[in-house]
C-alpha cells in the first residue's frame, strides 16, 4: 500500500489526463521548500530516488507492466533536480516545467539510454537524467 502511495505521489498519478504533467506539478511545492542549496537538492533527490525505485519495483511486479503510467514519483524527482543550480522563481518554475516536460517526453540522447535499465531504476533514472540536463539548461538560461 505505501509503495503505491509513494509511486503515484498520493494517487496524483491516477489523474485521468496527462498524469506525467500533473505529477510534475506535484514537484513544485517540493522545489519551494527544499531547493535552497544544491547539496540539499541532491540529498533529498537521492532519498526520493531510492524510495521511488523501491515503490516502482513493487508496482511493476504487482501489475506486470514495465512502466505503469500512474507512477509519477520519477517526474517529481526529475523536476526537483532541475533546481539544483537556480533559484525557484515564478519565471524559472515555468520555464523549468516546460523544458523538463519536453525532455521527459522527447527523451533525447542520453536520456533514452536510462529508461532501458531494469525495473524501478528504468522508471526513475531517465527522469533523473532529464532533470540533471534541465538543471544545466536552466543555469545557462538564468545565470
Amino acid at each position: 500500500m505505501w509503495q503505491e502511495i509513494i509511486a503515484t505521489v498520493f494517487f496524483i498519478g491516477r489523474f485521468r489526463y496527462a498524469p506525467g504533467t500533473v505529477g510534475t506539478l506535484a514537484g513544485v511545492p517540493l522545489v519551494y521548500v527544499f531547493a535552497v542549496k544544491w547539496w540539499l537538492v541532491l540529498m533529498v533527490a537521492v532519498i526520493l530516488y531510492l524510495l521511488g525505485v523501491w515503490a516502482s519495483n513493487y508496482v511493476i511486479e504487482m501489475r506486470k507492466e514495465k512502466d505503469p503510467e500512474d507512477i509519477v514519483i520519477d517526474e517529481v524527482v526529475g523536476y526537483f533536480l532541475s533546481y539544483a543550480f537556480v533559484e525557484p522563481t515564478l519565471k524559472t518554475l515555468l520555464v523549468g516545467f516546460l523544458t523538463f516536460r519536453l525532455l521527459d517526453i522527447v527523451k533525447p540522447y542520453p536520456i533514452s539510454l536510462f529508461e532501458k535499465l531494469p525495473n524501478g531504476h528504468g522508471v526513475m533514472a531517465d527522469d533523473v537524467v532529464a532533470g540533471i540536463m534541465n538543471s544545466f539548461l536552466l543555469f545557462f538560461l538564468f545565470h
